[in-house]
């Protein structure tokens, strides 16, 4: 499959229940993540993760990673210096077309929101909006 023009061969991604049990199995936290990294940026070039920084209504945010079945989304609440993220491992989802589309159309209002402000934010701060 081709992924942000990368050539993914699916059989040396993770499969959603490995990637679970090598988080179980390393505390669950975004820290236990850096030999999944390490090794999808080794093979692949890129890591194939994404962080979702945003509120889906549940979860303070998530973490997107490509598996062997799709992508999964590693929700998360809490959050700390030591270990970042703290995974929700029980609430581990692999994505279909419907939550996909909500991560997207969210993303594009969080996003568009941030930027009329910021460019509001600019504006005020030049003397050019009051």
């Amino acid at each position: 499959m081709q992924l942000r023009g990368i050539e993914v061969d699916k059989s040396k991604l993770y499969t959603k229940e490995a990637l679970i049990s090598h988080l179980n199995e390393n505390g669950g936290s975004d820290r236990a993540l850096s030999s999944v990294r390490t090794f999808y940026h080794e093979t692949f070039g890129n890591e194939l993760m994404w962080r979702y920084p945003i509120s889906d209504g549940l979860h303070a945010g998530a973490l997107i990673v490509t598996v062997q079945e799709g992508f999964v989304s590693l929700p998360y609440n809490i959050m700390n210096e030591d270990e970042y993220e703290i995974y929700e491992l029980d609430r581990v989802c692999l994505f279909n077309e419907e939550a996909l589309q909500h991560f997207i159309t969210d993303w594009v209002s969080f996003s568009d929101d941030l930027l009329g402000a910021l460019n509001d934010m600019l504006k005020i701060t030049q003397g050019k909006l009051q």
